[in-house]
């Protein structure tokens, strides 16, 4: 409140300056293709399916000749998989969108005889074995093809500006090229686009708005969230 009462009694001084804005390139980068407990705990964020709904589903699957083995601690890829997935990317989105790429396991007691999972065939879009398998399916599919591509480019501004003893930052960021998120939409949010600003600038105070925020204890262990505790 105190802020807010200080910026008020300046509002009528007219324009501020700005400090500073600077603009930079960024990346962000696929993931690994699934292992076991990362298909666990994305199957519940994305899908809602419990631990034992989401093996079920992947044996099923596995058992129809879909997906490769459902437990495993790899992130590896076979050569074959990595090919075939670099040439449905190359006919489905071009040269710019291709990055193959063999991952490495970081857990060190990983048991890696299987490879990570994905599907047997990439070019296979849907299963028709039932809605929720298919869902799943989506989700591997999308992991494995997406880790074999390019990373997203975003172009991040950050503008600032002091106020007295106060300093106030504001920050946005775009995608300028899509990259891996050209497969999973889902997954790129929202642009946060702020104005063209440059040092010095005029900029003006229109409104003030107060939001509390409280501390909240850490939530409960889902059976997902305890997956990925199990395992750090």
């Amino acid at each position: 409140q105190d802020v807010i009462d200080y910026l008020n009694s300046l509002s009528n001084l007219g324009a501020l300056k700005i400090d500073q804005c600077v603009q930079k390139e960024a990346f962000r980068n696929p993931q690994a293709p699934f292992t076991t407990s990362s298909l666990q705990q994305e199957a519940s964020r994305r899908c809602g399916f419990s631990v034992t709904q989401t093996m079920r589903l992947a044996q099923s699957l596995y058992e129809a000749g879909h997906i490769t083995y459902m437990r495993t601690d790899s992130v590896h890829l076979a050569q074959d998989a990595i090919d075939q997935a670099k040439q449905f990317i190359l006919n489905s989105y071009g040269p710019e969108y291709s990055n193959s790429k063999q991952y490495q396991s970081k857990s060190k007691g990983a048991q890696e005889a299987h490879e990570a999972i994905r599907p047997s065939q990439f070019s296979l879009e849907a299963v028709d074995i039932g809605p929720s398998e298919n869902k799943l399916y989506q989700l591997i599919r999308n992991r494995a093809l997406s880790s074999q591509m390019t990373p997203a480019k975003l172009a991040k501004t950050e503008a600032s500006l002091s106020i007295g003893n106060y300093n106030f930052v504001s920050k946005g960021e775009i995608i300028t090229f899509k990259g891996f998120l050209a497969l999973d939409t889902s997954a790129m949010g929202k642009d946060q686009l702020l104005p063209k600003l440059v040092k010095g600038d005029d900029v003006f105070l229109e409104m003030l708005e107060a939001k509390e925020k409280v501390t909240r204890h850490p939530a409960r262990f889902t059976e997902a969230s305890l997956v990925r505790r199990l395992e750090e």
